[in-house]
This record gives structure tokens, C-alpha cells and sequence, in this order.
């Protein structure tokens, strides 16, 4: 499954375009597209530009709660969001943090988390993909899509998360060592957690955040108010 940038109005975002194909819209957005904020008290350009109905969006938390919006329900804190309800879109805003979307297009049923490094070590990915199962998705069917996030050329962290990791059972693949610096790989965590949960439909953008020519805002790059939006909903 292969990724596309695509232009729709004022917005720029990559996609895979055989999940779209199969009912799931979806869209990790570039800097270029506009704010959050800038939509509006209910985003009608979005939801025109997507032809939703509506959105639900968090105040993140760098947690593990994930919420199920089947009949008309809100979200107000949290990192990750399941979708049942069509035509409504789940979003989850980043800015280094690896934004992940979890598809099974037969049920039809949708998930999106952020999954910073806090919100990783609660292992908030598998905690997605398990509930998902729960509620009728099929292991064999999920689609797993990574997103753009800070990658492990500059991912620098301190020893005291590389105990962290340690400690919850995570393998040394998820950190490289260069000199005395170390830095952390937060999609091979991920990638960890979902593949010890039987789950082989992963499919990363493996674009970073920091280092891809400012094609994306960067915490780490000093830019401390801005986000970039992630989204994913069941076509009508």
C-alpha cells in the first residue's frame, strides 16, 4: 500500500489511496494546510471539502484514553478515537508526536491515536487495535497507517526514557546510539506493540517531521503553537 500527496482545495495531505478506495477518508495533513482553529466553530470548508457531517476533536493528553463515536457522541480529553458513525470525521492534531490510523474497511470500523512517546509506553496503539477486536473488527483485516512524525535521525531523548522503555518490555530496536546521544524510534515501538498482537498490515509514510525541508511543523524545531491536523472517517 503506497502513499500520495494530494491537493484538495486549501488542504495538502498524504493518503493511501487504496484504503480510500475502500470507504475509509483519511488524510495526514502537511503544514500547508490550514489550522485547526482557523475552521470555524463547525469547520464547514472541512467538512464541505470531505463531505462529512461533522468532526470530533480532543484536548490531547499524552495519555492512553480512547474514546467510541457511534451515535452523535463527543470526545473532550483524550489520544485516541474509534469510529463508527459514518460521515464523521476522528482527528487528532501532531507536531512530532506519530499520528496512527487503524482501518478495517469490512466492518466498517476506524480508529486514529496520538501516540507520542508517553502515550507509546501505555502501549495506547495495541490498547486501540484490542478494543477494535472487541467491537467486531478482524485481526487479518486491520490496516495500520503511520504517519509523519519526528524519526529516530533526530529523535534525540535521555536516559531516563530509554529506561522507560526498557522496563515495559520494549527491545533495543527502538533506540540507536551515536555516541552519547540516544534517540528513540517511535514507529518500530509501535510497530512492536502491533506485531506482537498478530497485526502485519502496517504501512509507514516515513516522513520526519524534523528534518523533511519544513514540508511539516516541528515541536522540536521551536515551533510551539501550531499543529497539523490528522483525520480518518467511514464514507457514507
Amino acid at each position: 500500500m503506497n502513499f500520495e500527496l494530494v491537493q484538495k482545495g486549501n488542504w495538502s495531505y498524504y493518503r493511501a489511496p487504496e484504503l480510500e478506495a475502500a470507504g475509509i477518508v483519511h488524510g495526514f495533513f502537511t503544514r500547508a494546510s490550514p489550522l485547526l482553529a482557523s475552521y470555524g466553530r463547525d469547520g464547514k470548508a472541512f467538512l464541505d471539502a470531505f463531505a462529512l457531517q461533522r468532526f470530533v476533536v480532543m484536548d490531547q493528553e499524552h495519555g492512553d484514553a480512547i474514546h467510541l463515536i457511534r451515535d452523535g457522541e463527543r470526545a473532550i480529553h483524550g489520544d485516541g478515537i474509534i469510529m463508527i458513525e459514518r460521515n464523521a470525521a476522528g482527528i487528532v492534531k501532531t507536531a512530532d508526536c506519530l499520528p496512527i490510523i487503524i482501518a478495517d474497511a469490512g466492518s466498517p470500523m476506524a480508529g486514529i491515536v496520538h501516540a507520542g512517546w508517553r502515550g507509546t509506553v501505555r502501549k495506547i496503539t495495541l490498547k486501540a487495535v484490542q478494543k477494535m477486536m472487541e467491537l467486531g473488527a478482524a485481526r487479518e483485516n486491520l490496516i495500520v497507517l503511520m504517519g509523519p512524525s519526528i524519526g529516530s535521525c533526530c529523535y534525540e531523548v535521555k536516559e531516563d526514557v530509554y529506561s522507560i522503555f526498557d522496563n515495559r518490555g520494549f527491545s533495543g530496536k527502538v533506540f540507536r546510539r551515536s555516541g552519547d546521544a540516544v534517540y528513540l524510534d517511535i514507529r518500530e515501538a509501535n510497530r512492536e506493540l502491533l506485531l506482537r498482537e498478530g497485526i502485519t498490515g502496517i504501512y509507514d509514510v516515513n516522513l520526519c517531521t524534523y528534518c523533511s525541508g519544513g514540508l511539516f511543523v516541528s515541536y522540536r524545531r521551536g515551533e510551539r503553537s501550531s499543529r497539523q491536523i490528522n483525520f480518518v472517517s467511514i464514507k457514507g
